[in-house]
């Protein structure tokens, strides 16, 4: 009985609780969208640096990271990344060499960090080979070995496939190492930061020229089946490991910790600013409807309504209004979210200024299930919220004199 009359009642004065249902639906309609895509921000972000630059996981020797000391490898590496990569929930591993060098061109100069990497295992790692804009995943064919650059660097050095560079390096004994290599290849990720430092040449040449042992690393790179399982597999690649420092990437990246931690937080502090500027519409709406019908809730106090179903009642039409907007603004926010995850939002304009935080330009949305839930509860609390006043307001009417009013 009560959530009929309710519901008429919503509906007494159309135009108005049409424009209310609209602006909340709107509102919605914002609300998700922004969440969708500042998710997806986030999402290719943590891809670009686990599949480009981190992995999820990588093994180090002690102190190694502080100072990044070449003397400092791990031992028997082919071996531990063979076990590793035959533990349950790894997809990939591969060894690397890792280098400080001190870059020179024909037109500049440059530092940056100089990666060895045995080629079929690192291509199963990162996704760098997925990236080059010109030239070769470092594919030999020529006396000088190739070296895999970052566009970035290759703008900053004015250098092209072909072209030649000199890579100098403090060798394992102290001394000062120079080699020529020949520009391979240029690649190009979301992340400028990224492009600007690093180079890749093969494994046996950096060994080489480091002066290292056959069968020593720098660091291992643990790609793992999925990027929520990191945290799950440090154990056992600890076990493995032994003596060595295990880390994932949240760890390597404290950044970007902060970035999927508190990026939860900043999207939920939106949809409460736009859940509470339509709160005060809601009040408003409620307030006025409350006002047109002094005489008539006047006339139910006199015939003997109780003053709790009175308050119920308003408190659904608020509740009743809210969830119809609700409907339509979650409905809608979730079909045009859907339609970007498939239809890419092209942020080119903005490109240089993103790509330099390591975003991408090129951006899908992502919309988690809890996300709506967690709205829809959000948009429910709102609508009671938002009747307490009006209906509060109303139960303070006085009946002899509310009949009596115009």
């Amino acid at each position: 009985m009560i959530l009929s009359v309710a519901w008429r009642n919503v509906w007494r004065n159309k135009t108005r609780s049409i424009i209310m249902i609209t602006s909340i639906a709107l509102g919605l309609v914002v609300g998700v969208f922004y969440m969708a895509f500042m998710q997806g921000m986030v999402d290719a972000r943590i891809e670009s640096a686990t599949k480009s630059e981190l992995a999820h996981l990588q093994i180090h020797a002690p102190h190694f990271l502080d100072n990044n000391e070449t003397s400092l490898t791990i031992n028997y590496a082919q071996q531990l990344t063979s076990e590793i990569r035959k533990t349950a929930g790894v997809k990939a591993a591969s060894y690397r060499l890792v280098a400080e060098p001190f870059v020179l061109a024909a037109h500049g100069t440059g530092g940056g960090r100089l990666i060895g990497v045995v080629p079929e295992m690192e291509k199963q790692v990162t996704d760098i080979a997925k990236h080059l804009v010109d030239g070769s995943y470092l594919e030999k064919n020529g006396r000088m070995p190739p070296v895999l650059i970052g566009e970035k660097l290759a703008k900053n050095l004015n250098l092209k496939v072909g072209s030649k560079i000199n890579i100098q390096l403090v060798d394992l004994n102290g001394d000062l190492s120079s080699k020529g290599f020949r520009v391979g290849g240029i690649y190009k990720t979301s992340n400028t930061g990224f492009d600007e430092i690093y180079l890749f040449v093969h494994y046996d040449e950096l060994q080489a020229q480091l002066g290292t042992a056959p069968d020593v690393a720098h660091e291992i790179a643990v790609l793992a089946e999925g990027g929520d399982q990191a945290d799950v597999l440090k154990p056992a690649i600890e076990n493995l490991a032994q003596g060595q420092e295990v880390k994932t990437w949240k760890e390597l990246s404290p950044e970007m910790s902060l970035l999927t931690d508190s990026m939860d937080q900043y999207m939920y502090v939106f949809i409460l600013i736009i859940l509470l500027g339509l709160c005060f519409g809601i009040i408003n709406t409620m307030l006025m409807a409350v006002l047109e019908r002094t005489k008539e809730i006047g006339m139910l106090m006199a015939i003997g309504m109780n003053k709790r179903r009175i308050f119920a009642m308003i408190i659904l039409e608020s509740v009743m209004l809210t969830i119809t907007g609700g409907i339509f603004g979650i409905g809608l926010g979730a079909m045009v979210t859907k339609f970007f995850e498939t239809t890419p939002i092209n942020l080119s304009m903005f490109s240089e200024g993103l790509e330099s935080y390591g975003y991408a330009a090129v951006v899908y949305t992502s919309l988690k299930p809890e996300m709506l839930i967690i709205i829809a509860i959000l948009v429910i609390i709102t609508g009671l919220l938002s009747a307490i006043y009006p209906a509060r307001k109303a139960l303070k009417l006085n009946p002899a004199e509310a009949t009596r009013t115009e």
